[in-house]
């Protein structure tokens, strides 16, 4: 029995041996044999194997109108200056094309109507897959330009109330304002708590709560007659950050007076 079971290994064993990894292991202890030995090979050989499954799925698993684009991770710490080569990508699956884009163009919707439902698709899918896209992302995938990208994020935005999980948005990125302004509006004006403000504006917890926690900040200060350059200074913010707030709070306001404001609270009295 043990002499046919070595047969067999003789045998077929070698191709068992004819795979991508065995050849990437042989690469490495050919030609860079400072790396170590057979186990730390084989570390690096099965994260690279992961990045490549990731990267180049089986054709068989995309759907008709399907794609694989490489977003940026959810989870990933967006910072000044950070390039991309030292950013963790996300690839994710995509419809470029649904089933709903067709039955809306027998419908006879607007093209315009039917590209603003698809943009908004990608991020959401993208979102759903633990990645991030850009409006460039978007922007590519769809051949149109990044300002009509925007432009259909922002009046869907309006129109829904809700936002585009973008990963200037999710990662805090750009001089926009406007999930700053929609998260201080449902925490401050609305009454909402931290997770419902989480789950209807596609933020962590702990962003939402570093938002309210600056808003409350600066509106401190300037009650207590402070200018934006020491506020900045106080609350150690930049100056473009204060005015930003500034701009939302004299915003809300005007909401929580029309409410009554039941806390008494008055901004009539901001200096500026």
């Amino acid at each position: 029995m043990k002499s046919s079971t070595s047969s067999l290994e003789a045998q077929f064993g070698p191709l068992q041996k004819k795979t991508f990894a065995s050849a990437l292991s042989l690469f490495f202890e050919q030609q860079c044999p400072q790396m170590g030995g057979h186990l730390t090979r084989q570390v690096l050989v099965n994260n690279i194997q992961k990045l490549v499954d990731q990267f180049y799925p089986v054709n068989s698993h995309l759907r008709m109108g399907q794609i694989m684009w490489p977003a940026v991770d959810e989870k990933e710490q967006a910072a000044y200056g950070k390039s991309m080569q030292k950013t963790k990508i996300k690839p994710v699956f995509v419809d470029m094309i649904a089933p709903e884009d067709i039955e809306a163009a027998f419908k006879g919707e607007k093209r315009m109507r039917i590209r603003q439902q698809a943009t908004v698709r990608l991020f959401h899918q993208a979102k759903e897959q633990g990645g991030v896209l850009t409006g460039v992302d978007v922007a590519t995938m769809m051949r149109l330009s990044p300002a009509t990208i925007s432009n259909y994020v922002r009046k869907w935005e309006k129109e829904h109330q809700a936002l585009v999980p973008r990963r200037g948005t999710i990662h805090d990125m750009g001089r926009s304002v406007s999930h700053k302004r929609q998260i201080c509006y449902k925490m401050i004006v609305e009454g909402k708590s931290v997770e419902e403000t989480a789950r209807e504006t596609n933020h962590s917890p702990e962003a939402i709560t570093r938002y309210v926690k600056d808003y409350k900040r600066i509106l401190a200060c300037l009650h207590k007659g402070l200018t934006p350059q020491d506020t900045a200074f106080v609350a150690k913010v930049s100056e473009d950050l204060v005015f930003e707030y500034v701009n939302l709070i004299q915003e809300n306001q005007i909401a929580i007076n029309d409410r009554m404001d039941k806390d008494g609270i008055i901004f009539h009295d901001i200096p500026f």
